[in-house]
Order: structure tokens, then C-alpha cells, then sequence
């Protein structure tokens, strides 16, 4: 039975290889052309690009103290001196009296001066500070949108076009059939 078996199994390789030659042998339908010419085919595209541009502006520094309206301060520092002041000068009952007045003069006048010098005993300062912005610049370029390609295959030239450049050789798919009647 071992005899048997080894010929059964010889049997099977031989059929086994010789199916897959035959069948490499159609399935590799490849071969190679001649290319003749390949021309790049060109498409004008626009590209968009950005840039950032920056300059240098003046700008005003404020010092802090311009606009702000230092009345309030002004008020209670006045108000307490002129309390002081009042209170000196009175007597007795006008005593009392007299600190009030001196409170409500010295308030204004302090209010007065705070709102003053606030205002107008200031310069501002100036300087300059970079500023930069974005912008779109747009070209139009060429760009290789495909080939047309002329090849020989079999004595016979052919035309077509490809994404690519073939170079010196294409490969092509060769078929037989019968031809119809």
C-alpha cells in the first residue's frame, strides 16, 4: 500500500504543477511597448499664498493721570484742611460752626484743584509699536496635469494618455480572443 500511495501522490504533484504553469502562463497577459514620445499635458492653476505684512505705528502713551478725574480726592484732603483751619478760628458754640464752613469750603476748593491738575499739567509720551496683518497673495502657475503618450507595440503605434510619465517603456496588457464572424 505504500507504493500505492507514493505513486498517487506523485500523480498529484505532476497535475498540480502542470495546471499552475498553464495557468501563469494566461494569467501574465504583460508585456512591454516602445515609448515613442511622452508631452506633459500643462493646466494653469491659481495658488493662494499668505503673508504677513507688519509696520510700525505711532501710538500715544498716556501717562495715567490724563482724563482721570482726581475731584475725590481733592474733596476730603480740602475738607479735612479746611476743618482744621475752621476749627482754629472758631470759639464756643461757633466753633462747631466754623469747622463745617471750613469742611464744606475746603472740599470744594480740593475738588476744584484735584479736577485741575488732572487735567492739564501732563504730557502725553509717544512711541511706536508693530503691527502686522495677513494677506492673501494670489498666483497662477503650471502645473503637469497628465501626458500624452505615443507607444509602439507589434510594429504598431498607439496614443494615449497617462497621470504619469512612462519613460522609455510601457507596459501593456496583451489579450487573445477568436475574432468574431
Amino acid at each position: 500500500m505504500n507504493a500505492q500511495l507514493t505513486s498517487l501522490l506523485t500523480a498529484v504533484a505532476v497535475l498540480g504543477t502542470s495546471a499552475t504553469a498553464q495557468a501563469g502562463r494566461h494569467a501574465d497577459n504583460t508585456e512591454y511597448a516602445e515609448v515613442v514620445s511622452s508631452r506633459p499635458i500643462y493646466q494653469d492653476v491659481r495658488v493662494t499664498v499668505p503673508r504677513e505684512e507688519c509696520y510700525d505705528e505711532k501710538v500715544v502713551y498716556d501717562d495715567g493721570y490724563r482724563g482721570r478725574d482726581n475731584g475725590g480726592i481733592g474733596a476730603v484732603l480740602g475738607a479735612v484742611v479746611g476743618g482744621v483751619v475752621g476749627n482754629r478760628f472758631g470759639q464756643g458754640q461757633g466753633r462747631a460752626v466754623a469747622t463745617a464752613a471750613g469742611a464744606v469750603v475746603g472740599a470744594s476748593a480740593g475738588a476744584s484743584i484735584g479736577r485741575n491738575n488732572s487735567r492739564g499739567n501732563r504730557e502725553p509720551s509717544y512711541g511706536y509699536e508693530q503691527r502686522c496683518r495677513t494677506i492673501e497673495e494670489s498666483r497662477i502657475e503650471q502645473r503637469v496635469d497628465g501626458y500624452d503618450v505615443r507607444y509602439r507595440y507589434n510594429g504598431r503605434v498607439y496614443d494615449t494618455h497617462l497621470p504619469y510619465d512612462p519613460g522609455d517603456r510601457l507596459a501593456v496588457n496583451v489579450s487573445v480572443s477568436p475574432a468574431d464572424y
